[in-house]
């Protein structure tokens, strides 16, 4: 029986090589080096402040004056009442996380007490939630929603930040 021999003839196509060179390229630039710490949703942040930064001066004992602090508040809203988790404040930056447990459609806006509005939320569906980060200095405060006649309608609540 004669044997066939298969030739096999490489074709040059120098376009496919380049292109698997540069996917192979990218593949390892993407993730051959990652820091892990850079993943999405961790934070390798080293900007928090020292213990040191909020001392008094090198080699003193005294405590520097109180920074103003940073908060978390809660609001609920319903129809057609607001509730928030504290009232009174200290001064500082403060997030308020909003949620809209009403059946119509409601915001939240903070008003300094010259009546200028300092800070808003978005408008929230019901059943939808928002967040206004509001920095307050010492005062009196409203927080109400600006929808409609709803404010006259009992959506307003004093805040004093001390």
């Amino acid at each position: 029986m004669p044997t066939t021999r298969l030739s096999h003839r490489r074709i040059a196509r120098p376009g496919a090589a380049l292109t698997l060179s540069l996917s192979a390229a990218v593949l390892v630039a993407c993730s051959g080096g990652a820091d892990p710490s850079s993943a999405p949703g961790t934070s390798a942040s080293t900007d928090a402040p020292s213990p040191s930064a909020s001392a008094g001066a090198p080699g003193s004992t005294e405590a520097s004056p109180e920074a103003p602090s940073s908060s978390v508040l809660q609001a609920t809203e319903t129809d057609f009442a607001i509730e928030l988790s504290k009232t009174e404040l200290a001064a500082g930056t403060h997030t308020i996380e909003v949620v809209n447990e009403g059946g119509a459609t409601h915001d939240l806006v903070v008003e300094n007490a010259d009546g200028e509005d300092v800070a808003a939320s978005e408008v929230i569906p019901p059943g939808g939630s928002g967040t206004v980060e509001v920095d307050l200095q010492p005062g009196e405060y409203v927080v109400y929603c600006s929808i409609a006649n709803h404010r006259g309608m009992g959506m307003e609540l004093a805040v004093t930040v001390v």
